[in-house]
């Protein structure tokens, strides 16, 4: 052992425009100011011969909630993905939630036309992340506000690893209990102003393509993109 530092210095930055990231607090995203209550679930939406899906846990906050979906695949049975193919369907599962009033959020495909017109719903299906190894692969999902009712069902399909609509229901009570006690750690920054354009710009797209609508609010004016 020496007293030579192991990690080599960082090189100089380069010079750059001074471009200002603020921190803000994202209305239909997780608050940045407070630890959700992990609740663990184990349950099975789908299994296979080849393919298995599970929610694994939920993480409760009073602002909604964050479902965990893993899927995993029996070696040597992933198919191919062929440059013919809708990579959104191929890649991984199709992932939705069905609230306990009908109100279906992800059942229109990513990227896909706007939903007809009609009254917004104001609860959204955002994916917060997805990352997998081939044959283990996890999401996270952010349903908001949280749900009504006694129960939701998250749905899947996979129709390129021959995966049928399957569901598995998730009861709220223990979860609205969790998030009852959900660890406020210190204030909030300030929310986003209208007429901002930062990458936060685009969560009405993520909104929009994984919920039944979105309905995002700024200083009291409502823009709606459905």
């Amino acid at each position: 052992m020496t007293d030579t530092p192991f990690f080599d210095p960082w090189p100089e930055p380069e010079a750059d425009d001074g471009y200002d990231n603020p921190d803000l607090d994202l209305p239909w995203m997780p608050p940045v100011n407070v630890a959700g209550i992990v609740v663990p679930v184990a349950a099975e939406i789908h299994r296979g011969e080849d393919v298995v899906v599970r929610v694994t846990h939920l993480v409760a906050y009073q602002r909604g909630l964050e479902v965990h979906v893993d899927t995993w695949l029996r070696p040597g049975t992933r198919r191919p993905v062929a440059p013919t193919d809708d990579m959104w369907r191929a890649q991984e599962p199709r992932i939705g939630i069905r609230l306990a009033d009908g109100t279906r959020l992800g059942h229109r495909a990513p990227h896909g036309p706007p939903a007809p017109d009609g009254d917004p719903s104001t609860a959204s299906l955002t994916q917060l992340h997805g990352h997998g190894s081939g044959l283990h692969l996890s999401s996270a999902w952010w349903v908001s506000p949280f749900p009504e009712g006694e129960s939701l069902q998250v749905l899947i399909e996979w129709e390129h690893q021959g995966v049928p609509e399957s569901s598995a229901r998730v009861e709220l009570g223990t979860l609205r209990g969790a998030a009852a006690r959900e660890d406020v750690l210190w204030d909030p920054p300030p929310a986003p102003q209208e007429g901002f354009f930062g990458w936060a710009g685009y969560a009405p797209t993520s909104g929009e393509a994984y919920g039944s609508s979105l309905t995002i609010t700024f200083d009291g004016d409502e823009n709606e993109d459905s």
